[in-house]
């Protein structure tokens, strides 16, 4: 936002009828403020005959008021003929209502509309405007202020777009194509995004390439030299890539959302771009042990990373901008609190603490100083000697997420240690959040967590879990919380309601789409509208064929219609094709067949 310095009144020819200046540019016009106002007034109200009456018109730009008494007096010179259409005003700055306040007599004024004021600290936080502003809700007519488009661009312009993503924007018409690696923790947060993407009412399809890891491991058998494995598996690596080229050729989606480690080699990537498809890869790891970030970084169009500040820095250094900060989070559909315990699962699972993880270096050297706790170790490969194998379950196996969301409710202590190749034991400067922090929380078990960087400001310590910072805080916390049942039952229950209501994949979805929106307005507005038929004029132009005509009525409640939206329907219904849908399935058929002749 621009930074607000000089307010100046400014006498007009209009006795009576000020005007004022912001940074040198004047808001009202300097002869007659009043009839500049009504010719204004008259342009929203073409624009009403034209489009329809909105639910709501939402005036950006308060000013001296002129414009918006104009308005409503118009809008009162219809009543009767027109349903009621309430009147809000945006105000983009503290600094601004204030000078307005103390010049101008906007009491009364104040009183007939809803005013909505924008300040500074709320202008980085997407989420925030579009729920202060309701831009979901109802048809909205946006109106500027000229004066004020210009003097605060950065947010009118921000507004703007969100107002049209909330008026042309359905997610049902959005097609999304996750894209799994074969194995891994960001193969199970691409299942996450998936069912997330579908609670939210995406066209969402997943491409999972985990039946391609026993060939994977399968290939060390061929041969002892490395170099000849690593050739097999890029070879593996580029088969995958062919194989998600063609499954896109066949039904084009509007984004390709790639997980960790999932195939998107450079050839992939841009044959994706030519093709007016949107790329955007989800970094789940440690930038510091997993550097392959650097050739895919810059060939995808947004890049989400779970670290920040440091590899912000890296990211900047190869020249890449396309980065933005995208913490994990729970699917609460799945990571729940456990109400009808089981008895068998409560022995099975339960113990006063427990971990589930990898035996990573750090984990081994912590928990060989807890073996003296009814202490269960959940995980692969804890390759250890006695005493600390004891703790190892039920042979060191993988264990599934429907198993963790047991250990997570039954445990009494959950810790989650962040693992570490390099350190002793706790990292000191440890800054990404695993997907622990949230499921944890999520299914309503007690942390206690390893000191993060990045817990800082997102859960308290001692209110939503309990951090601890050296083996000796970790015993001691561990002693202290087995003693204080009820303390440590109103942290869980705390904990949860945090991560449920601000740190769901739903959020992140939310949070993810809004960048990918913003900044590819255009291309992804010109697309969508291009591709479909306003409802109305198929109807109208259909009125001479009842089977087409019928067809379409089904689709009456949306505002717009696509081939494959009647495509699905046809494919949902049961009984014998009539004319129009052989026909339809038929130009569906020969369109598929010249997408994948362009793509040879």
């Amino acid at each position: 936002m621009n930074n607000l310095k000089n307010f100046e009144i400014v006498q007009t020819k209009k006795n009576g009828s000020p005007s004022f200046k912001i940074n040198g540019i004047t808001v009202h016009s300097v002869y007659d403020p009043v009839s500049e106002a009504l010719k204004w007034a008259a342009q929203v109200m073409e624009r009403i005959a034209s489009e329809g009456n909105p639910d709501k018109i939402i005036i950006f730009g308060l000013g001296a008021g002129y414009h918006v008494e104009a308005l409503i007096k118009s809008l009162r010179g219809l009543e009767g003929q027109i349903s009621k259409i309430n009147i809000e005003a945006i105000e983009p700055s503290e600094e601004s209502l204030n000078f307005i306040k103390n010049n101008f007599n906007v009491v009364k004024l104040l009183e007939d509309i809803k005013l909505t004021v924008l300040d500074s600290d709320s202008f980085g936080e997407i989420s925030e405007i579009s729920a202060k502003l309701e831009l979901d809700k109802g048809n909205i007519l946006l109106c500027g202020l000229p004066s004020y488009e210009k003097i605060f661009s950065d947010i009118y312009g921000l507004i703007y777009k969100l107002h049209g993503i909330n008026q042309f924007f359905t997610p049902s018409s959005f097609r999304v194509l996750v894209v799994q690696p074969m194995y891994g923790g960001s193969s199970t947060i691409g299942n996450y995004m998936y069912s997330a993407f579908l609670n939210l009412g995406y066209d969402v399809k997943i491409l999972d390439f985990s039946k391609f890891h026993d060939a994977y491991k399968y290939l060390g058998e061929f041969t002892p030299n490395e170099d000849h494995v690593n050739t097999l598996k890029q070879s593996l690596f580029n088969l995958m890539s062919e194989a998600l080229l063609s499954f896109v050729f066949n039904d084009p989606p509007d984004l390709v959302v790639f997980m960790a480690q999932s195939p998107a080699s450079e050839r992939t990537l841009l044959k994706l771009r030519s093709m007016g498809i949107k790329t955007a890869y989800w970094f789940v790891e440690d930038f510091r042990t997993l550097t392959y970030w650097n050739t895919i970084a810059g060939n995808v169009d947004y890049f989400f990373t779970i670290q920040k500040d440091d590899f912000f820095e890296e990211l900047k250094n190869i020249g890449a901008n396309n980065y933005h900060y995208l913490p994990l989070a729970c699917l609460p559909d799945f990571h729940k609190k456990i109400t009808e315990i089981n008895g068998e699962d409560k022995i099975r699972y339960g113990s006063d603490v427990s971990f589930a993880g990898a035996g990573y270096y750090n984990r081994k050297n912590v928990f060989a100083q807890l073996i003296d706790f009814n202490f269960k170790i959940w995980g692969n490969d804890w390759y250890v000697g006695l005493p600390l194998s004891l703790l190892i379950q039920e042979g060191g196996k993988r264990f599934t997420e429907e198993e963790a969301v047991k250990i997570y409710n039954y445990s009494k202590i959950n810790i989650n240690l962040h693992s570490s190749m390099w350190h002793w034991d706790i990292n000191p400067n440890g800054d990404f959040l695993n997907p622990r922090v949230y499921e944890i929380l999520a299914c309503g078990g007690f942390q206690l967590v390893d000191k993060r960087k990045y817990l800082e400001g997102v859960f308290e310590d001692g209110k939503d879990l309990v951090v601890f910072e050296t083996v000796d805080d970790l015993r001691k916390k561990i002693k202290y919380y087995l003693e204080n049942e009820e303390e440590r039952q109103a942290i869980a229950f705390h904990g949860r309601e945090t991560v449920v209501k601000n740190h769901t994949y739903e959020s992140r979805i939310r949070r993810m789409m809004n960048i990918i929106l913003l900044d590819s307005y255009e291309h992804i507005k010109s697309k969508l509208e291009s591709r479909k038929e306003n409802i109305t004029v198929l109807l109208k132009a259909t009125e001479g064929n009842k089977e087409l005509h019928d067809l379409i009525m089904q689709f009456s409640d949306k505002k717009s219609l696509s081939i494959k939206d009647m495509v699905e329907q046809i494919k949902s219904g049961k009984g014998r094709l009539s004319k129009s849908e052989a026909t339809i399935l038929m130009l569906w058929a020969i369109k598929l067949k010249l997408v994948k002749l362009e793509g040879l």
